[in-house]
């Protein structure tokens, strides 16, 4: 088995997400659930609800300081919107590794992953996209392959980040040198095992190019302009230090005038800083 198929069989045998989050999807899925099952779920698993509540209150949903119960959260923000959170704080848990290698420090890398589910959120609440309460999960995971691989493939992947460095390449390509496959589609896959939405999926597969062959897919454009927006602003960091050029044709699927993501950066910054401190990304 060679270097790549390792990897695969590595992502395919993670464990499944926390119980708390497979328990809220059932709940979710099921119609005749009220907010109170919802936020007797989210409420058994304190560390979750805590955040969840947090991130409720922050500025970034307009309600601070008004939501003071998690039902009062479900109600206010809505099932997916609950739920996706959970699956980003869970997720958080989930690669716990702290040390750094090379110029990779985890805690810059969901740094990063956060400021971009936010970019992603405000680009999706602009253009009042379609299922706008996954826009800020699908930014958050869109680098989740990164993780895999520095969990997985530590001695290569620093390989990649070091040739990444010195050539002044994206992270991506040698990725797919030295890995035989780079983070978009190690996160597809395990995006793929946990069972989470399409366009989450999408978002995660194509976010370097904006598409994915489906005019109407804007999740996976605006992940890839919010990726863009947040490395200009130095926002965390993603692994390399480079600021890709714009899809045009990803930016034509938003359809937002030319001066919206510059005027989205003072609300983004804000957001930026109270959330990394309630996720204790400081």
């Amino acid at each position: 088995m060679n270097l790549t198929e390792r990897i695969i069989e590595n992502i395919r045998d993670l464990p499944t997400l926390p119980t708390v989050y497979l328990a809220l999807s059932e709940v979710i899925a099921d119609p005749s659930s009220t907010a109170q099952d919802v936020s007797k779920i989210v409420a058994c698993d304190q560390a979750s609800a805590a955040r969840v509540l947090r991130l409720a209150n922050s500025v970034m949903y307009g309600f601070p300081g008004q939501i003071d119960t998690i039902s009062r959260a479900v109600v206010v923000l809505g099932f997916d919107e609950i739920r996706n959170l959970v699956l980003s704080t869970v997720v958080m848990d989930l690669f716990s590794k702290q040390e750094t290698v090379f110029s990779f420090r985890p805690t810059d890398f969901w740094a990063h992953s956060v400021a971009v589910g936010i970019a992603t959120r405000l680009i999706g609440k602009a253009c009042r996209m379609p299922r706008e309460e996954n826009c800020f999960v699908a930014g958050v995971l869109h680098d989740i392959g990164k993780l895999v691989f520095f969990e997985y493939a530590e001695k290569q992947y620093t390989q990649a980040l070091d040739q990444a460095h010195k050539g002044h390449l994206s992270l991506y390509e040698t990725e797919q040198d030295l890995l035989g496959l780079d983070h978009s589609r190690g996160g597809t896959i395990l995006a793929e095992n946990w069972n989470l939405p399409r366009d989450i999926q999408q978002a995660i597969r194509c976010h370097h190019t904006g598409l994915t062959g489906e005019d109407t897919d804007l999740l996976t454009a605006a992940v890839h302009m919010a990726d863009i927006l947040v490395r200009a602003l130095e926002l965390g960091f993603g692994g390399d230090d480079l600021i890709p050029r714009p899809q045009g044709e990803a930016w034509a699927l938003l359809r937002l005038p030319p001066q919206t993501l510059s005027g989205m950066v003072p609300d983004l910054l804000r957001d930026y800083q109270e959330a990394v401190e309630i996720m204790g990304l400081q």
